[in-house]
């Protein structure tokens, strides 16, 4: 069997996929107690305080607001409770959100004044519902949202000298935040603290500062303008520090120059730079972009990334577990030897060297934070390299991170969440890297493709799946010893290494997505990242082992294969790449009825067989609103619609999708709620069903939607989603494929082969 003859069909989208869903809107607004007249004095109590706390500042800064805090009930999270009838330009408008249920709102004594009236006296249906909703409303303290940072750790900043990052509010009011701006910066003159504004991208809203006193900190949580102060994060390549075994010198067979009859894309490196002595790598280097001097440079961890890139098959002694996808390589040294790197630098020279390099689509962070992730926010660096792929049209590939805890798997000890995934491997647009052992001895804490020891775990900020593959980074014993367990790079002056981390596990995802972008991409049908993004994702689903709540935090969605597996399919099985722009507003995609191959249906045509699709998809963002960072939100279903009837004798079509989100069991991970604010919002959804006895379906449909959070106006541009969808018999035999194809030309289906235009110029 060749593989390529069985490529992946692209479903070219027709003006009838689109059309109103068949399920009814709307409804009255839901109460969740009844609003007595006791309830309504106890909340405008409450305004009143927090006007009362904060009436200092605002005789001190009249002509800016403060913002308050209000929590919603846990039954009352979902977008179409949210109290935006009560809570609107004329008392107090909605600017944020903190975790979960915490809304931030703009409130000027005035607004605070007739919110507190309106709470008291309205007579409307959806204000006293937004009442019933409310749990609790108080003003907003700057010490309880240090973003994973405590006071101590500012001190320590302090005594270090490490500058303080400020962040001040954004009122959604150009004007109110030229004002915010200018209060802070003659505060800061009053308590002799010079303050430089940062740029993070298009956002302006960080200033530093180099502190010198501990009372710094204390006096700028007194500003009522100020949204968080903690201290400047750095970063360093991720080795765990320890130290890289030599274990011979690297030849041509191991590291082959280039071939001059191949065309390589290019991987950028943000590392600590490669050896220009190693002369073996050196053919691999097409360029270099130094923002480090040479005499300040340690190049060994950079060397031993672009290594992987350029070789991973062939140093890994061509074990065809690891990918042949080969890729030059953009040198950018950023580390200095034994120093950590300041986010505010790291920023700068990110926004200097990528819009240089718009030949690079892939960049390869092997980095980290010092902290884990934390539930209810993304890391500024996370949102800023989401803005940087959406104005470059690039991918990072970023590595999960390392502790030094190192565990057996599976894991049996509650680390308390100081395993998860480091920043920025919390970026919702990257595709995140955990590792994996591929090697063990009687010592190794882990099994041959068990998750490495030491590797990061999910789930990102907000529950979103993090990281979403995995490839090799080593094994090791309790004691970190590795000797052939780990992984084989090449290091500083042609030095044959061996070692471990995830910061080597990404490297090998990096040169896939480079290799899978260069065979795909045309000039009449440029390559998007998130397509790049889904076909690895899905190839790794389609070799995962089951996918689990205990699972899926370690393995993500599994090891994608090498590009072939990327590309092609099993005879068994078909796959089907649908790319689309979703309409806002009432319109859906659907598609019916979906053809079924022969081979998968029983004789009482019930279908007999695999559903696995992958939906990757980049929302609108908004860093203001922390844990609804993600404003909006891609379901796919597989199924049909039924006509159900409500406890009220309601009757109406409701769409059931027979094909589950994996892992099936995440409630088991999460609560209702959380599910519903997290995990729903994620930008990658995997789902999958196998159906043994056979599934009775009249019309299978396929249909996808988009809905928006609640404060978010619809947007003038539609959600733009990748999705892929394979069908597979459950045995090796059918003939899925063939059949599946034959299915859809009867039904008029337009599919083309997703290498159609290599195979044109063959």
């Amino acid at each position: 069997m060749n593989k390529k003859d069985y490529p992946i069909k692209v479903v070219e989208i027709r003006g009838t996929d689109h059309r109103p869903p068949r399920e009814n809107q709307g409804g009255s607004p839901k109460s969740f107690c009844v609003v007595t007249e006791d309830l309504r004095e106890n909340l405008s109590e409450q305004v009143i305080a927090a006007h009362d706390y904060f009436s200092e500042q605002f005789e001190r800064w009249p002509d800016i607001p403060a913002v308050v805090k209000i929590t919603l009930k846990e039954e009352a999270l979902a977008k179409s409770h949210r109290p935006t009838s009560l809570l609107r330009k004329r008392t107090c408008p909605i600017i944020g959100v903190l975790s979960f249920g915490e809304v931030l709102v703009s409130a000027s004594p005035d607004g605070l004044e007739k919110l507190a009236d309106e709470i008291n006296n309205t007579t409307s249906e959806k204000p006293i519902a937004n009442i019933s909703a409310i749990e609790k409303i108080e003003p907003y303290r700057v010490h309880e949202n240090r973003m994973g940072s405590d006071i101590e750790d500012i001190n320590a900043s302090i005594q270090e000298n490490i500058p303080l990052k400020i962040h001040t509010f954004d009122h959604g009011d150009a004007e109110v935040n030229r004002r915010i701006k200018r209060a802070l910066v003659e505060f800061a003159q009053e308590q002799g603290v010079g303050l430089e504004e940062l740029k993070y991208g298009t956002r302006f809203s960080e200033f530093k500062t180099d502190p010198q006193t501990k009372k710094i900190s204390e006096a700028f949580e007194s500003f009522m303008g100020l949204q968080s102060l903690t201290p400047m994060p750095t970063y360093r390549p991720l080795d765990l520090e320890l130290q890289t075994t030599p274990v011979g010198l690297v030849d041509q067979f191991q590291l082959p120059p280039p071939s001059s009859e191949a065309d390589y894309p290019i991987v950028g490196v943000v590392d600590s730079g490669v050896c220009p002595h190693s002369t073996l790598i050196a053919p691999w280097v097409v360029g270099r972009e130094e923002y480090v001097p040479q005499e300040l440079q340690d190049h060994s961890h950079g060397t031993m990334v672009a290594g992987l890139i350029a070789g991973a098959y062939t140093l890994n002694n061509q074990d065809d577990r690891y990918p042949r996808s080969q890729a030059k390589i953009l040198d950018v040294p950023v580390f200095e030897k034994g120093a950590n790197l300041r986010e505010d630098v790291l920023v700068a020279i990110l926004e200097d060297v990528i819009p240089k390099h718009p030949e690079v689509r892939v960049w390869n962070l092997s980095m980290g934070g010092t902290k884990p992730c934390i539930d209810s926010a993304f890391s500024d660096l996370a949102c800023f390299l989401d803005e940087m792929h959406d104005a470059h049209k690039c991918l990072f590939v970023i590595a999960a991170g390392n502790h030094s805890h190192v565990q057996k798997w599976p894991q049996v000890t509650d680390m308390g969440g100081a395993d998860r995934v480091s920043s920025p491997g919390d970026s919702v647009r990257a595709l995140t890297v955990g590792g994996l052992a591929s090697l063990h001895n009687a010592n190794s804490l882990s099994k041959s493709e068990e998750p490495s020891p030491f590797s990061r775990r999910g789930p990102g900020p907000c529950f979103i799946p993090k990281p979403e593959v995995t490839h090799y980074g080593g094994n090791c014993t309790e004691r970190l010893a590795f000797a052939q367990t780990g992984i084989l790079t090449t290091g500083a002056n042609n030095t044959l290494c061996e070692t471990l981390g995830t910061s080597f596990a990404t490297p090998l995802v990096s040169a896939q997505a480079a290799v899978l972008w260069q065979y795909l991409d045309t000039q009449e049908s440029p390559v998007t990242p998130e397509r790049i993004k889904a076909l690895l994702i899905h190839s790794a689903l389609l070799q995962s082992r089951k996918i689990t709540s205990e699972t899926v935090h370690h393995y993500g969605f599994g090891k994608p294969g090498d590009v072939i597996d990327s590309l092609y399919c099993e005879p068994n099985a078909i796959t089907l790449m649908f790319e689309t722009d979703l309409r806002h507003g009432g319109h859906e995609f659907e598609r019916w009825p979906f053809p079924i191959a022969d081979c998968l249906n029983t004789e009482d045509r019930k279908f007999r067989g695999q559903m696995l699709m992958t939906v990757v998809y980049s929302p609108i963002t908004d860093s203001r609103y922390k844990s609804e960072y993600c404003r909006t939100n891609v379901d796919v279903g597989l199924g049909n619609y039924a006509l159900v009837e409500d406890e009220d004798g309601t009757r109406k079509y409701k769409f059931d999708s027979f094909v589950p989100v994996a892992p099936e069991d995440i409630r088991k991970l999460y609560e209702k709620h959380q599910i519903e604010n997290g995990f729903k919002w994620s930008p990658v959804k995997a789902y999958y069903a196998r159906f043994p006895q056979g599934k009775d379906v009249e019309t299978w449909r396929l249909r996808m939607k988009v809905t928006r959070r609640a404060e978010l106006q619809m947007p003038d541009i539609p959600q733009r989603a990748t999705l892929l969808l394979t069908m597979r018999g459950n045995t090796p035999e059918l003939p899925v494929y063939n059949e599946a194809i034959r299915t859809m030309n009867q039904a008029g289906w337009i599919v083309t082969d997703i290498d159609q235009h290599i195979r044109v110029g063959v």
